[in-house]
């Protein structure tokens, strides 16, 4: 059960974060190269990754439950504008919060995206993580963004 909660937290991370969480980007700079992209994280990267997907999953499930009380849809992407959509105003907060979350556990927005589009890509990339997510969820701090 732990490992579907695991699983779900990081497509999750996938979805809302799979393009970028750094929203003051300019939407011509959202992608990166493939050659770029394709720079396997190393060991302390994929901690610092598992700690801020988890570190920012309680404030996402916050942010989808307000802004699906206000009518809008709860699959924030963090790419997306959001002016003028039913709780736009909640997802951009939670994306400018998570591109905060992100930096404080020592990477850049871009790194973050560069891992996310790996992981998708790479069952090694993906199984380093999700080994990682287990190993955390096991602390206190982290413990809460492992519940379902």
């Amino acid at each position: 059960m732990r490992n579907l909660a695991l699983i779900s937290l990081l497509a999750t991370a996938s979805t809302v974060m799979g393009i970028t969480p750094n929203i003051t980007a300019r939407p011509s700079h959202i992608l990166t190269t493939a050659a770029y992209a394709q720079n396997p994280p190393n060991s302390d990267e994929v901690a610092k990754y598992a700690k801020a997907v988890l570190a920012m999953e309680p404030h996402r499930r916050a942010a989808a439950q307000e802004i699906r009380n206000a009518g809008g849809n709860p699959n924030i992407v963090c790419s997306s504008v959001f002016s003028g959509l039913p709780g736009g105003n909640i997802a951009q907060e939670y994306c400018s919060r998570a591109a905060r979350i992100v930096e404080s556990y020592g990477l850049t927005n871009r790194r973050f995206n560069e891992i996310t589009r790996l992981a998708q890509g790479n069952a090694q990339v993906r199984g380093q993580i999700r080994s990682q997510m287990e190993q955390l969820c096991r602390q206190p701090e982290f413990s809460d963004a492992c519940r379902r």
